[in-house]
């Protein structure tokens, strides 16, 4: 039989989280309502570490949560070491300090956290990657209608947005403008990550993969990689010793910029094993000395299935796919086609010529 209680836990600092609901100990789930004040949100996440879960916090209707001080070392907020589901209610969560520490962090094992509509924004984080959220190894983090925005990861690491080396779920969510100083501009993943109907865009990485750094696992399906940047290779996605399937989705408009880059929208390396089906690659572009505008694949296997590559464009030849060591299948009704300076080295590739 469910007890519940009602209680309100106030404080001079901006009130306490509200206790909704509190079950038996048996079930040891807990509802709070957040009240709109930074002091609350901490209260209600250390309140919620400290059960299984899975305990649900209830932001306030489009509060922005403003964190002017880190919780503890490298985090605005507690450390997730249970699990914890957010109703962010158009809520945001957002750094604002002259100090640098991202967001959020997931941490492992056990450590499950659940995002919905709500943003995340102006995270930085010092000596560590993800400047939005960062989950380790042995965690789930799921993005339900939740923007990660505007955050930036710390020097020499991966994951300007979000780095995860566990489970990543990314839902009907947008990952934009966030930049991280070595791979993985929106997303680094080392682990298994799932993306539906998605965006990542308009983030940059000083090294690789300016929108998604991908490594592990990855399935992408009605998803959009645009107007992403990177200094060296895969303007979009890297894809690095990965076994990946991206399906129904776009590859647009995203750049590899300096001389020894390649691969303008993606670049699928060493020992990766990448299907794009009913996919296009579309106006991707490569400044670099080995070419590749659309996609890069060395020494790795690469399969596009029913899947334009057109419209690329490379400094130095091939503009649409470049294969170095590797294999590359083009099946069903894929065309390479349209790309400057032509489409495809060493040609032929299965049925691309120029």
């Amino acid at each position: 039989m469910l007890k519940v209680k009602l209680t309100a836990l106030a404080g001079a600092a901006g009130a306490l989280a509200t206790l909704v609901a509190l079950p038996t100990p048996a079930q040891a789930h807990i509802q709070l309502f957040v009240p709109c004040s930074a002091t609350a949100l901490r209260t209600a996440v250390n309140q919620a570490n400290t059960l299984p879960g899975p305990d649900t916090l209830f932001l306030a209707p489009g509060c922005t949560y403003t964190l002017t001080a880190a919780d503890n070392p490298g985090n605005g907020l507690p450390k997730v070491t249970s699990d914890i589901n957010v109703i962010g209610n158009g809520s945001t969560l957002r750094r604002q300090s002259a100090t640098a520490f991202r967001i959020l962090e997931v941490s492992g094992p056990g450590g499950r956290l659940t995002l919905n509509n709500l943003t995340v924004s102006e995270g930085q984080a010092f000596n560590d990657g993800g400047g939005g959220i960062a989950a380790s190894s042995g965690t789930t983090l799921t993005l339900n209608s939740t923007t990660v925005t505007k955050n930036r990861g710390g020097s020499g690491t991966d994951g300007g947005g979000i780095v995860s080396g566990g489970t990543l779920i990314v839902r009907n969510s947008t990952v934009t403008y966030n930049f991280s100083s070595e791979n993985g501009g929106g997303i680094a993943s080392t682990g298994s990550a799932t993306i539906s109907g998605s965006t990542i865009a308009g983030n940059t990485a000083r090294s690789d993969g300016g929108g998604l750094d991908a490594r592990g696992t990855l399935t992408m399906t009605n998803s959009n990689i645009t107007d992403n940047a990177t200094r060296l290779d895969g303007g979009g996605i890297l894809s690095f010793n990965l076994t990946g399937t991206i399906t129904d989705s776009l590859i647009r408009g995203n750049v590899s910029a300096e001389d020894n880059g390649s691969g303008g929208g993606i670049m699928n390396r060493v020992t990766s094993n990448l299907t794009l089906l009913r996919t296009t690659v579309f106006a991707n572009r490569s400044y670099g000395n080995d070419g590749g505008g659309g996609i890069t694949n060395l020494d790795a296997t690469l399969t596009v299935r029913d899947s334009p590559v057109t419209r690329n464009y490379s400094r130095i030849a091939p503009g649409g796919i470049r294969n170095d060591g590797g294999t590359v299948n083009l099946t069903g009704t894929t065309t390479v086609t349209e790309n400057i300076f032509t489409n495809c080295a060493p040609t032929p590739i299965g049925t691309c010529t120029d």
